[in-house]
């Protein structure tokens, strides 16, 4: 029962707020009943039209992100049971040495060489050398 009064209140509340517009479609009613029939029969498929849309466009947008997810897990797939390297260094996702494929004990440094750079970037005739030493403040002193 208070659903049909809701409903009730509301169509009287749309009657108030819009007066000309319940006007119209009161005379179209009366005089030209096709003519709301016509208006009626596009809003109902406009918004049917609306609805199924939205349904397919969601549906679109789901079977895409499936498909780039599947997408995504076949190419961690194949590159993680690759053993010649990779991103992931054979299913290491982070890159690193497994236990036994040349680690070093632990406590031993190794150094290696990297790419050469130049010795000085700077030109020779460009600034001041510049002597100066260390000395503690105190400041207590």
């Amino acid at each position: 029962m208070n659903f049909l009064t809701a409903l009730l209140d509301a169509a009287v509340g749309f009657v108030r707020r819009n007066p000309l517009t319940c006007l119209l479609i009161l005379l179209l009613a009366v005089a030209a009943p096709a003519v709301l029939r016509g208006i009626a029969v596009f809003i109902l498929y406009f918004v049917l039209g609306m609805i199924v849309l939205t349904v397919v466009v969601s549906f679109l947008f789901r079977w895409r992100i499936r498909r780039l997810q599947r997408q995504m897990e076949e190419q961690f797939g194949a590159q993680s049971g690759s053993e010649a390297g990779g991103a992931f260094g054979g299913g290491n996702p982070f890159g690193g040495r497994r236990r036994g494929e040349g680690a070093s004990r632990e406590g031993e440094v190794q150094v290696h060489k990297t790419a050469a750079t130049p010795e000085k970037r700077v030109a020779d005739h460009v600034g001041d050398y510049v002597e100066f030493e260390e000395t503690k403040n105190d400041p207590g002193k």
